[in-house]
């Protein structure tokens, strides 16, 4: 009897370490998985800060203007745009027309074109742009959508301030088939990550099929 206790007492024994064995390999390989998906992750965002250096932040400012003003139409530059046109006032005074500049009508379509592009430009190159080019391709009431793709941005051998650019445009109107565009342009940026003069070339004449 005495030699049974003994044994099972050894059992018990045995499978107590055997618990405990199992539980430390258990961490051990926990701890290995968790190191080896934070490696990986660390890999990745390394890879992607690389990448990111290699483009200037005078091009990183080019693709982020064409990629606004080409995927669209803006909704709500549509809807303040919109506002501000049927709050202008028809054949008003200079003095009507001061207080409409500073009424909400106004200043809110102005301040989110400030918002969406002024930090891509000089002060110079965003009065300018905000006059001729800002939201030109969703001024149109019809219903479509558009895209971009394959941008490309080549700094100029000719100086360190230009910067010429490629990129399409996928147009998709509501009752026709979708067709692609044609873009190229030319751009100045006498600023780190700051344009003073971009220009579009609509090669094939998206504008056209807008209106």
């Amino acid at each position: 009897m005495v030699g049974g206790l003994s044994q099972y007492r050894n059992l018990l024994i045995y499978a107590g370490i055997l618990l405990f064995l199992g539980a430390i390999l258990v961490g051990c390989s926990t701890e290995e998985s968790a190191k080896s998906t934070e490696s990986e992750e660390t890999a990745e965002s390394t890879e992607t800060a690389e990448l990111e250096d290699g483009i200037d932040e005078s091009e990183k400012a080019i693709r982020a203007v064409i990629e606004k003003e080409f995927n669209g139409p803006d909704e709500k530059y549509r809807d303040l745009w919109n506002v501000m046109a049927e709050k202008h006032p028809v054949d008003p005074s200079e003095e009507e027309y001061n207080e409409f500049l500073k009424s909400p009508a106004y200043t809110n379509l102005t301040d989110y074109m400030e918002k969406s592009y002024a930090a891509y430009f000089t002060d110079n190159g965003y009065d300018n742009f905000s006059r001729s080019g800002a939201f030109y391709y969703s001024f149109s009431d019809s219903d479509y959508r558009i895209s971009t793709s394959d941008i490309d941005v080549v700094q100029s051998d000719n100086g360190d301030t230009l910067y010429s650019f490629t990129f399409k445009v996928l147009y998709e109107p509501a009752d026709d088939e979708a067709d692609e565009y044609d873009f190229e342009g030319r751009a100045i940026a006498p600023e780190e990550g700051k344009i003073d003069k971009i220009d579009f070339n609509d090669k094939d004449q998206l504008i056209e099929d807008l209106r």
